[in-house]
């Protein structure tokens, strides 16, 4: 009797003649995957405003000749929700849009102390005006506060801005010379073009800037 026989057999290697069209498909692959063209880069577009200070105002001809003033005016507060460089959008009451491709191209706050700034130093009863951080052997007759409470377009073409300001005089124990509340009224955009919606927030800017400057003391100019 012939003993039991256990025969494996093992599958042959594969020869170079086999595995060629395999590495040459891999190839295809690989160079094809390096020519497939890239998704090109997609311009940027976000849009920047900036808040703009009034026309100058023509000098009166009438009246007493006024002291001019010199008058510093401090960093600008402003109510949580605006302190983002997107527009704010009203949509209902309760609701607000930000707008993240239109922005505004500076700090709200910073924007809004420049204007005023540059609407004060238009008018006829101010001499200079200077913004926060003031120098230390600068003079002031009286500096201004102000606190914005609204600043944005809404969807049914509104254009809303309100503020609290204040009138102090530097000088130990003046307090407050005077203030007041500005809501602007009757100004209107079309609720697609922010640029014009930048510009009648900047009206308002210069209204209020002319509430202040009304409030100033009057006082005769020495000769």
């Amino acid at each position: 009797m012939k003993p039991n026989v256990i025969t494996r057999v093992f599958p042959a290697s594969p020869s170079i003649k086999t595995m060629g069209p395999c590495l040459l498909a891999a190839g295809l692959c690989l160079l094809s995957a390096c020519t497939i063209p890239l998704p090109s880069a997609q311009p940027d577009a976000t849009r920047y405003y900036l808040l703009s200070a009034a026309p100058g105002q023509p000098a009166a001809d009438a009246g007493p000749t006024l002291k001019r003033w010199v008058v510093g005016v401090r960093a600008v507060a402003i109510a949580p929700y605006l302190e983002t460089k997107s527009f704010a959008v009203r949509s209902q009451a309760n609701e607000v849009i930000f707008l993240d491709s239109t922005r505004w191209g500076e700090p709200l706050d910073q924007g809004i102390a420049r204007v005023l700034a540059e609407n004060l130093q238009s008018l006829k009863n101010v001499m200079r005006v200077s913004t926060q951080p003031f120098r230390a052997d600068e003079q002031r007759d009286f500096e201004v506060l102000l606190r914005v409470t609204a600043c944005e377009g809404a969807t049914n073409g509104e254009v809303r801005f309100s503020a609290g300001w204040r009138i102090l005089a530097p000088t130990a124990g003046a307090g407050t010379v005077a203030e007041g509340n500005y809501t602007a009224s009757g100004l209107r955009w079309d609720g697609h073009d922010y640029g014009q919606l930048a510009a009648k927030l900047s009206e308002a800017v210069g209204a209020l800037s002319r509430d202040v400057a009304a409030a100033l003391p009057k006082e005769p100019a020495k000769d």
